[in-house]
């Protein structure tokens, strides 16, 4: 937790540091090279910034070192403002440090070729390229080394800060990975696309100048990006393989692996489809407009990103020494994979229905129909393959007689899996039957045509169709999970197993926590006493769920027993743990129990806390980015 005092601070802080640092930039540059200054105002605004700021930054900064020893707490945010301002502040120095390491790259690059001509970003020459990018680095670079230094510093003088630190520098280094990752996809597959392009498809010879404009504006940004991307992943290897600060339990590392892989995944299934839609329309008689080469690319950069972050997932499986979570990391891959093929098969199904309805009405092949038809072969033959051999090792783990098929049928992310295709399925029919309904009734009250009712009915009909065999399937293979989880239970050894509520009997908690267990365990033995005589026969099997209170009393049995943290009594604090419902507390002890009975490891369910949220919304921007990418490189 922190106070309100303290974000003030630094908050005040970074935005004052900020505007000194790049009013000292800009003066600085007009000061070596007069041409990158606009006007003389701008010198007198810069040095007003400079008076003005660096005594409000040096105030608060010198408070903020009494705000560490401020006891106060009042807010309920779980993150160290000060480990927030030093990697808030250090990703605000590295982004245009990157910026201008491009610039000046590309500007060395071109002084050593003989290039002098305004060639760069802004139209600035080699000579102002230079000054330019390297007054913002040596700058930045020092501030960098400032706050390196700082960083030391606050650590020891705020032991408490060093979850906040280890949590935030991991997604430092992430951001930076991705960052990197991203510049370097994007560098390939400009510089790739261009290269295709101008010789395989536009078979013309671009000018000296435009071309060196273009390689070195590219190059420059793929070493950049390389760098960018392997220097903090290399770290972050460095940090699991040696189970450095809770690296191997971190979710911000499962995120990034899993969403990288997830958009990877699809934009290979994606551009395999159009390459397979290119060579039919060219079998069709259809124009090739030059994506053909601009498709091989693409789906050779991501099938590479696939490749190797599927590589990385699988030594981190493979290192794991339980084998839970081994079958956990697998099992998410195999369901991201199996959810992209079979969402890309459903649309190529509810294409072709849709072609053969319009071959009906229309009896005839246009251009159109011909690119349709194109579409949805390729779809169907770059989607059918994945969808097949992710799922059919789904389910072959999952019919397996062992207690892994039943960690498998009882998993979260199978049982997501399932509901968002019957969730799909039915919003699919609802929608496609009111599309239906209502062009008919506005054909019975006269305010349509059947020409308008033909625009809409094949594809309503066809998606139709297909959503009801998707819920039926899926329907049947959630029958079949409880079938064979019910079976299990019955045949497992710990259908002997007692579990014994010890609290008193005119409780409503334990009358309502019994009738809960007595639902979601119905072949268990659910027994609710307040009698400690009752506990004098169970074994290491069984379970009891005890009050803390009542703990003393139970400490001498052999069985398994689950604490509920509730007392009644208002001068009982639990230190460093939130308040639960009694929803909650019912939820988790069944939660335990199914863990307990599946042979898992005994985990409280994992709640994301703000910086994780904040740092999947941020991935998820830079992944939309990646996605879209794609169809903005030329």
């Amino acid at each position: 937790m922190s106070n309100i005092r303290s974000w003030y601070l630094f908050l005040v802080s970074a935005i004052s540091l900020q505007s000194v640092i790049w009013a000292a930039i800009r003066l600085l540059r007009g000061v070596l090279h007069p041409d990158l200054l606009s006007d003389f105002n701008s010198i007198t605004v810069e040095i007003a910034v400079i008076i003005i700021g660096l005594p409000v930054f040096l105030w608060h900064w010198t408070r903020t070192r009494d705000s560490d020893r401020d006891l106060e707490l009042d807010t309920d945010f779980d993150v160290d403002p000060g480990a927030m301002y030093f990697y808030s502040m250090l990703l605000g120095f590295f982004y245009p440090i990157v910026f201008n390491s491009i610039i000046l790259l590309a500007a060395i690059f071109q002084l050593f070729l003989g290039f002098d001509s305004k060639l760069l970003q802004n139209n600035m020459t080699v000579s102002e390229a230079i000054i330019s990018s390297g007054v913002a680095l040596f700058i930045l670079s020092s501030m960098v080394f400032y706050f390196y230094k700082q960083r030391f510093n606050l650590k020891k003088l705020d032991i408490a800060s060093r979850t906040s630190f280890i949590n935030l520098r991991r997604i430092f280094l992430f951001v930076l990975s991705l960052s990197g990752l991203l510049v370097t996809v994007y560098s390939v597959l400009s510089l790739s696309n261009w290269i295709l392009l101008e010789l395989f498809y536009k078979n013309t010879v671009t000018g000296l100048g435009s071309a060196a404009s273009i390689i070195l504006d590219d190059a420059s940004r793929l070493l950049i990006g390389l760098v960018l991307w392997q220097l903090p992943w290399s770290r972050l290897q460095l940090f699991y393989e040696s189970a450095y600060d809770g690296e191997q339990e971190s979710p911000v590392r499962k995120i990034y692996l899993y969403s990288l892989i997830f958009v990877s995944s699809l934009v290979c299934v994606t551009t395999a489809a159009t390459l397979f839609s290119s060579i039919l329309g060219k079998w069709l008689g259809l124009q090739n407009d030059g994506e053909f080469y601009i498709v091989i690319n693409v789906l050779s950069v991501f099938g590479v990103i696939w490749l190797y972050h599927a590589m990385v997932l699988h030594n981190d499986a493979k290192s794991s020494v339980n084998r839970y979570v081994e079958a956990k990391i697998v099992r998410i891959y195999r369901y991201l994979l199996s959810v992209i093929g079979l969402a890309i098969l459903l649309v190529g199904l509810g294409g072709a229905i849709d072609v053969i309805i319009r071959l009906i009405w229309l009896e005839e092949l246009g251009n159109a129909l011909r690119s349709q038809i194109a579409n949805v072969l390729s779809a169907l033959f770059a989607s059918a393959p994945l969808w097949l051999l992710s799922w059919t090792k789904i389910q072959k783990e999952s019919r397996v007689n062992n207690e892994m098929a039943q960690v498998e049928r009882q998993s979260v992310v199978r049982k997501a899996y399932l509901y968002f295709f019957l969730y799909n399925s039915t919003m699919t029919v609802l929608i496609s039957g009111v599309i239906v309904l209502s062009e008919f009734l506005n054909i019975w009250m006269g305010d349509g045509s059947i020409d308008d009712l033909f625009d809409d009915f094949p594809y309503a009909i066809a998606y139709s169709f297909i959503a009801l065999i998707v819920w039926l399937y899926h329907r049947a293979v959630l029958n079949e999970d409880k079938k064979s989880n019910s079976s299990a239970y019955t045949d497992s050894n710990l259908i002997q197993m007692r579990v014994v509520v010890f609290m008193p009997e005119n409780s409503s908690f334990a009358v309502d926590l019994s009738s809960k267990l007595e639902f979601e365990f119905p072949t268990i033995e659910i027994e609710h006493t307040y009698d400690p005589k009752s506990l004098d026969n169970l074994t290491e099997v069984d379970v009891i769920i005890i009050n803390t209170i009542d703990s003393n009393i139970v400490s001498k049995s052999s069985a398994r027993k689950f604490v509920i943290m509730s007392s009644n009594s208002e001068q009982w604090y639990w230190i460093g743990m939130s308040h639960q419902s009694q929803s909650s507390q019912i939820r988790n002890c069944i939660h335990t129990l199914r863990q307990v009975l599946s042979g898992e490891e005994v985990k409280t369910p994992y709640k994301f806390n703000g910086c994780i949220v904040g740092v999947v919304v941020l991935i998820g921007i830079f992944l939309l980015f990646l996605f879209t990418m794609i169809f903005l490189v030329n």
